[in-house]
């Protein structure tokens, strides 16, 4: 049975003693003495709702397991930031997905080395394998087409994995189906960070779009309950550029990070979030409605029959929609003091109302909103 350590507060706490009894609790490995341990924060304007290190290792020599480097997971230091994370179960989701989920999820994750959860502080704290050999992207610039289609093929490969299957192990050992009363908190904590999110951001919204938020916000539930009613999957819940890594080739595989929004949705929620957030305006109008069509193929070729060509199309368009929730509510509940954080959340926003309008959403508002 792996050893329970004290999870640390800062990286003072990522001690050589400590990472060297983590990483022999959680691998079940000889590791050699650790000499020397050198934290490098790297989560700064990627990683909003906690904190990311990088942690390289010397050891004073011996045979084992022996990584040069790992990534270590901390909450935030921000308290708001923290409380929202406790509403929402962030931490608690990220954790229960390395532990139970990845094994069974068919697109590649960082290996779990060490993983420590405290239900009753919310504190965690996970050690994973540092991903530093392969590419990343810059969210603010956008995908290219090239990594753009490769996001979409994974997105593919995992919803197809678990569609219309999330009542079974391994989803249903982690996740329930969400219920009203998990969308009318949703709908407390958007209705409540509306106010600050235009005052931050309001120059951004044309008075149709602002409208169009607040009337959202007045139906947010029932919208969420109707996208419910459709097929679900297991999906990622942040499936953004800055939490993917690419394999350096012309047709690169794709890693996906951060899992603390993963749980039962439909699947083209992230494909409306990546595609609005994470691709520049002109290239997701160019590769669009391609993009849509090799998803569709992707998950058909796993699961037969799950996706129509208009049915496909129609449920991108109103999943879009519910692309209000992130920038809304992190513009206001997240720490947004790192001016690379603030650039993100400026810029996603700026797509997602263009790509909004550009798809005309608000046919998917509930009668009398």
């Amino acid at each position: 049975m792996p050893q329970i350590l004290d999870i640390p507060e800062s990286e003072d706490g990522i001690t050589a003693d400590w990472l060297r009894r983590a990483l022999r609790s959680g691998t079940g490995k000889f590791v050699p003495p650790i000499d020397g341990v050198a934290h490098e924060e790297i989560g700064a304007g990627v990683g909003m709702v906690g904190r990311i290190l990088r942690c390289r290792l010397t050891y004073g020599g011996g045979e084992g397991f022996a990584p040069s480097s790992v990534i270590v997971k901390l909450p935030s230091s921000d308290e708001n930031t923290r409380r929202t994370a406790l509403q929402l179960r962030l931490y608690q989701r990220e954790c229960e997905f390395y532990r139970v989920l990845a094994p069974d999820v068919p697109v590649r994750s960082p290996s779990l080395m060490y993983e420590g959860f405290d239900p009753d502080q919310h504190d965690f704290v996970l050690i994973l394998e540092d991903l530093e050999h392969m590419e990343t992207a810059d969210q603010v610039n956008g995908a290219s087409e090239t990594q753009a289609m490769a996001a979409i093929r994974a997105a593919g490969r995992l919803h197809g994995q678990f569609w219309d299957r999330v009542d079974v192990p391994p989803v249903a050992t982690v996740h329930n189906p969400r219920t009203l009363e998990q969308h009318a908190v949703l709908q407390s904590v958007y209705q409540l960070s509306l106010p600050r999110a235009l005052d931050l951001f309001g120059d951004q919204f044309s008075q149709p779009m602002r409208r169009l938020a607040k009337s959202y916000g007045s139906c947010l539930a029932e919208h969420s309950a109707a996208m419910d009613r459709g097929a679900q999957t297991l999906i990622h819940g942040d499936f953004r550029l800055d939490n993917m890594f690419f394999d350096k080739s012309d047709n690169p595989g794709v890693a996906l990070v951060d899992w603390q929004v993963n749980g039962i949705g439909s699947g083209l929620y992230d494909i409306a979030y990546f595609l609005s957030s994470s691709v520049g305006t002109d290239v997701r109008r160019r590769i669009e409605r391609d993009a849509i069509e090799i998803y569709r193929d992707v998950v058909n070729s796993v699961r037969p029959g799950s996706l129509t060509g208009d049915g496909c199309w129609r449920s991108y368009r109103e999943a879009m929609l519910t692309c209000f929730r992130v920038p809304i509510i992190a513009g206001a509940q997240l720490d947004l003091t790192n001016e690379r954080s603030r650039r993100l959340g400026e810029v996603g926003l700026q797509r997602t109302l263009t790509a909004m309008d550009d798809l005309d959403v608000g046919e998917f508002l509930p009668s009398g909103a």
